[in-house]
């Protein structure tokens, strides 16, 4: 199929870290669109691994080459993605899915030229509103652990957000990787996204900050409500309100050398109360 006008955007991070504000964000912008949560981008990436591993021989008894399967996939996201960017009139899509943090490299293999948002929260607020969710696992129909359990939400977001930044290491992908610390977005909004564009090599356009005076359809989204208004930094910190001191113990226990690391709370410290 005919190539993009400019590499695609991929868009990751834990859930409930600020990936929905930032594609609505990124849709405002005029030579942008960024639709829902495409979920299957994630499914197709873990099937282009499987074959290029565990299918390796094979494919290659089939005469299939490690190129010809980067290609198909490339063409089949591609294909997924593009419909959307052509209706909306613009001239580049970006998609957001949280777990494509878990990808980086998978997507950097099929689109080397693609910038890898991720989008990084303070793991005690991402745990404190993954507990509010009622999210179902597809396979089970159970409600998904990390959901119900303060020490499997604070697991999940470490894992998360060290696959992001372990990815970076490489120096292929990190020369792609964009990270946006979800309080600085809120608390200095121009400047946080003036140097994202920038890194997207796209022109800075302040109506991106009137997101919310667009019509979107958001009714599949869960912060819905959050990203229909102004932005706001009260959601900064509600860890305080929202665990109760044993939860707050917990993550830190789990997630405190990353939260360090992320400069968000000292890793010595207790609950940080």
């Amino acid at each position: 199929m005919a190539e993009p006008i400019a590499p695609p955007i991929f868009v990751g991070g834990a859930g409930r870290s600020g990936t929905t504000l930032l594609r609505v964000i990124l849709d405002s912008h005029s030579r942008i669109a960024c639709g829902p949560e495409l979920k299957v981008t994630p499914m197709i990436l873990r099937q282009w691994q499987t074959l290029r591993s565990v299918q390796a021989a094979a494919l290659d008894a089939w005469r299939i080459a490690p190129a010809d399967v980067d290609r198909l996939y490339r063409d089949l996201l591609l294909g997924l993605l593009d419909p959307y960017r052509r209706a909306s009139g613009k001239a580049r899509i970006a998609e957001k899915s949280p777990n494509n943090v878990f990808f980086f490299p998978a997507l950097n293999t099929l689109f080397p030229e693609s910038p890898l948002v991720h989008v990084v929260r303070d793991g005690r607020d991402v745990v404190a509103s993954l507990l509010t969710m009622n999210w179902i696992d597809a396979a089970t129909g159970a409600p998904l652990a990390y959901t119900r359990d303060a020490a499997e939400a604070a697991r999940y977001w470490v894992k998360a957000v060290r696959a992001g930044r372990q990815a970076a290491s490489v120096p292929a992908v990190g020369a792609r990787y964009v990270e946006v610390a979800y309080e600085r977005l809120v608390a200095e909004p121009e400047s946080t996204l003036k140097a994202l564009f920038a890194a997207l090599g796209e022109p800075w356009e302040a109506p991106v900050l009137d997101y919310y005076r667009q019509a979107r359809d958001l009714a599949s989204e869960s912060s819905a409500a959050q990203v229909s208004r102004p932005l706001y930094a009260s959601a900064v910190g509600r860890w305080r309100s929202d665990l109760s001191p044993q939860q707050a113990e917990t993550v830190i226990g789990i997630a405190g050398p990353l939260l360090a690391e992320l400069g968000y709370a000292d890793e010595a410290s207790d609950s940080g109360r």
